[in-house]
C-alpha cells in the first residue's frame, strides 16, 4: 500500500472548525493554506500569522499546489465547491468536515475526485475564526466514511490520529442516521423550544435557570450552518420528528395516568442511561 503524508493542507472555510484544524495541524509541523470569501475572515486568519497563503480566490487556492483539500463550509457550499473542483479536474486529495455525508460522498463519487468525507464532532455554539481553538479536537471522535480509496483513508486516520482525536470508519447511510439522531434532531429541539416558549409566553424567558439556559445553548448555533444540515438530512429528522411525537404521547399517557411508581421508574430509566454517558 503506498504511504501518503500531507505536507501542504489547504483549508477551504476558516470558520470555527477550518480554523481551529488550521491550529491543530501547524501544531504538528504542518504548512497551512486558507481560503476564505469572507475579507473579515481572513482578516482575523492573517492576524493569527499561522497561514503560508490566504485569499478569496478559488483559482488562486488551487495554485498553492497543496497535498490534501480540506473543505469547512458549510454543506450547500461545500457541495459547490466540490462542483468547482470536479470543473477543474483537480487530483489533489480533498476530505471534508461537514456534518451530513450522503451528499458530499455521492457529490464527489459522481465528479470522480480523490475524495474521502469526514466529520469532526467537535465545535461550540459561536462560530468565526476568532472562536477556533486547537483544544476541541482533543480526544473528539472524528468519523471518515468508508470508501474506495483505501490509502486515502489510511492517511485521514493517521492525520486526525496526530492531532489527538479518536477515529471512526462508518458507512455513509449509518452516519447520516446517528448524528441525525444524537447531533441534528438535538438542534431541532433546542431551536423549537426556544420559539416554542415565545409564542406561549415570551415572560417566561425573564425567569430561566441553568437547566433551561444548559439545555438551549446549541440553539446559539449558527443559522446558515444548520439550514443546511436540516434540509441536507430531511428525511432521517422527518422520521425522528415522528417517533419524538409517539415518545411524548407515550410520556403524556402516563402523567394522565397519575401513576406515581409508573413516572418514577421511566425517569430513572432514563436517569441512569443519561449517568452512563
Amino acid at each position: 500500500m503506498k504511504n501518503i503524508f500531507f505536507n501542504k493542507i489547504g483549508i477551504a472555510g476558516l470558520g470555527l472548525i477550518g480554523g481551529s484544524f488550521a491550529k491543530a495541524f501547524v501544531e504538528q509541523g504542518i504548512k497551512v493554506y486558507g481560503f476564505d470569501k469572507s475579507i473579515e475572515c481572513l482578516g482575523s486568519a492573517a492576524e493569527s500569522f499561522i497561514f503560508e497563503g490566504l485569499t478569496d480566490n478559488e483559482d488562486e487556492f488551487l495554485n498553492f499546489e497543496l497535498d490534501l483539500i480540506y473543505i469547512c463550509l458549510p454543506v450547500n457550499s461545500a457541495l459547490k465547491f466540490l462542483e468547482y473542483l470536479g470543473g477543474k479536474k483537480v487530483t489533489t486529495f480533498i476530505t471534508d468536515g461537514c456534518s451530513t455525508k450522503k451528499s458530499i460522498c455521492e457529490k464527489a463519487e459522481a465528479l470522480n475526485l480523490k475524495f474521502v468525507g469526514g466529520h469532526p464532532i467537535a465545535g461550540k455554539e459561536v462560530s468565526g475564526f476568532e472562536n477556533s481553538e486547537v483544544e476541541i479536537f482533543k480526544n473528539a471522535y472524528h468519523i471518515l466514511i468508508d470508501a474506495e480509496h483505501k490509502e486515502l483513508l489510511e492517511a485521514l486516520k493517521s492525520l486526525h490520529s496526530q492531532i489527538g482525536m479518536k477515529v471512526n470508519v462508518m458507512d455513509v447511510n449509518r452516519h447520516d442516521k446517528i448524528f441525525g439522531l444524537i447531533s441534528h434532531f438535538p438542534h431541532l429541539i433546542a431551536f423549537s423550544l426556544i420559539d416554542f416558549v415565545e409564542n406561549e409566553d415570551s415572560l417566561a424567558f425573564g425567569f430561566t435557570g441553568g437547566g433551561f439556559r444548559d439545555f438551549t445553548r446549541i440553539a446559539k448555533s449558527n443559522p446558515t450552518m444548520w439550514s443546511d444540515i436540516f434540509f441536507d438530512n430531511s428525511d432521517n429528522l422527518q422520521r425522528l420528528i415522528d417517533r419524538y411525537i409517539e415518545e411524548l404521547t407515550k410520556w403524556k399517557k402516563a402523567i394522565n395516568s397519575n401513576d406515581y411508581d409508573l413516572m418514577k421508574s421511566m425517569i430513572s430509566k432514563v436517569k441512569g442511561l443519561r449517568e452512563a454517558l
